[in-house]
């Protein structure tokens, strides 16, 4: 069943539905992902931008989490979602051939001005694991997907312990202000606390995991909702 995602505006009690705009959101979003990773839910160290693939490929971005595991984040673009999820696979199974020493090469193609340790300790408040990429995690982002494309991800999922998933962000425009919502298709265990990296969540509601929201303002000076 496909998902729907839906943001209200409430005006003295009345609920005023917003309805989501077309924007082109994938372009800045990649932006948006490299400048904060953690708006997909989870503290992540991202150590790559179109990294290149020995299969004359380039994952979109590459990130690691604090326990060492990578995660593939990959645009649907214009794709076709079954394009995006074959493309994933195999992502997934080039990722599982990187080394230790192949991740660190990796980063300081992306950032040559610190030394992985360090970049990690920054992020996480902890040394690097002995061995990293013991585990890794696909990431599918797109605004939707078709019902055929959700039920091979969640076969694969929930049926075989294939670790991909896909995020859902949706963009609200209501006046000066602007919103991105996100939800995910499938339950994923998350650190619901983190909202950035190296501070820890308040005391809050917990939160459930899947859905999710920030919003902008458009100010005087200037600052659109890309600065947010």
């Amino acid at each position: 069943m496909p998902l729907e995602m839906a943001l209200w505006r409430v005006d003295g009690g009345n609920p005023v539905r917003l309805s989501p705009q077309g924007v082109p959101l994938e372009q800045q979003l990649e932006d948006m992902l490299e400048r904060d990773p953690s708006m997909l839910g989870q503290r992540l160290l991202l150590i790559g931008r179109q990294v290149p693939t020995t299969h004359g490929t380039f994952v979109d971005l590459l990130a690691v989490d604090a326990d060492g595991a990578l995660h593939v984040i990959e645009l649907k673009r214009d794709r076709t979602p079954r394009d995006v999820v074959a493309q994933s696979l195999d992502y997934g199974s080039w990722v599982t051939t990187l080394t230790h020493q192949d991740v660190q090469d990796i980063f300081l193609k992306y950032d040559s001005t610190q030394a992985f340790e360090q970049a990690f300790s920054d992020a996480f408040g902890a040394s690097p694991p002995e061995d990293l990429n013991t585990e890794h995690r696909l990431t599918i982002v797109a605004a939707e997907v078709d019902p055929a494309t959700e039920r091979i991800i969640s076969y694969l999922n929930t049926g075989y312990g294939v670790p991909i998933n896909v995020v859902f962000f949706r963009y609200y425009q209501d006046g000066e202000r602007s919103y991105l919502g996100r939800t995910w298709l499938l339950d994923t265990p998350i650190d619901a606390g983190a909202s950035a990296p190296g501070k820890r969540g308040g005391g809050k509601e917990p939160w459930n995991g899947k859905d999710w929201y920030v919003n902008f303002q458009v100010d005087a000076d200037g600052r659109s909702w890309e600065d947010g």
